[in-house]
Formats: C-alpha cells, structure tokens, sequence
C-alpha cells in the first residue's frame, strides 16, 4: 500500500487542506487513472454532491450528476490546461504518462486562474 499526500493550490497561492489517501491496488498508473481516482474520492467524500470547488471541477461549472461526468469533465479540464498535475515538483504533462507511486510522494493539482483580458 502506497500513501499519497494530494495538495491543491491556485496561481495565486491559494492552498486547500491536504489530502491523504492509500492507494492499494497497484504501484503504476497513467495520469488519468489518477485523476480519476482523486474525482472518486472526492465523491465519495460528498464534494461534488453539494456542488463545492475542487481544484479540478471549478465552482462556475454546472453541478455535474454522475461520478462518469465528473471524471470526464476533470480529464477534459486537464487537456485544455485548466489545472496541472505536479508530482514531487515536476510538472506531469500527458494523461497518458505513467506515475510510478512511491511513498509518501506528494501530488499537487495546481488550478491556473486565467488572466483578465487574456
């Protein structure tokens, strides 16, 4: 079992409480399986029930009815760069790379804010 430590920040330096969860089934994974793992445990905690902001769902999207449509919508937000993937200060650039988990690693989705104007 692997313990993973998820932050979530914005570009303005906005940070949320961290994450911990034990990843049990395997030790390698592609960038999507992971995301899609952190969607499910945000809504398994109830995170998206109540329509709350994650740093992959912001809190202007519609409230999204099914897990499926929420892990669609976050793989979706990633591709069009609205949040990165950042495992132990390295930027992780496709859904398809693969993450070899180690312990205690430290995962970071940084939401980017876009710029007024741009």
């Amino acid at each position: 079992m692997t313990a993973i430590l998820i932050r979530d920040e914005t570009g303005t330096g906005i940070s949320r409480p961290a994450l911990r969860f034990d990843w049990k089934t395997r030790r390698h994974l592609r960038v999507r399986d992971l995301i899609a793992e952190r969607v499910r445990l945000e809504w398994d905690n109830g995170t998206k029930a109540e329509c709350e902001e994650t740093a992959l769902i912001p809190q202007d999207a519609p409230c999204i009815e099914t897990i499926e449509a929420a892990i669609d919508h976050a793989l979706k937000a990633f591709e069009r760069r609205a949040y990165l993937v950042i495992i132990n200060d390295r930027q992780i650039p496709h859904l398809d790379d693969d993450i070899t988990l180690t312990p205690d690693m430290t995962i970071t989705f940084l939401r980017l804010i876009p710029l007024v104007g741009g």
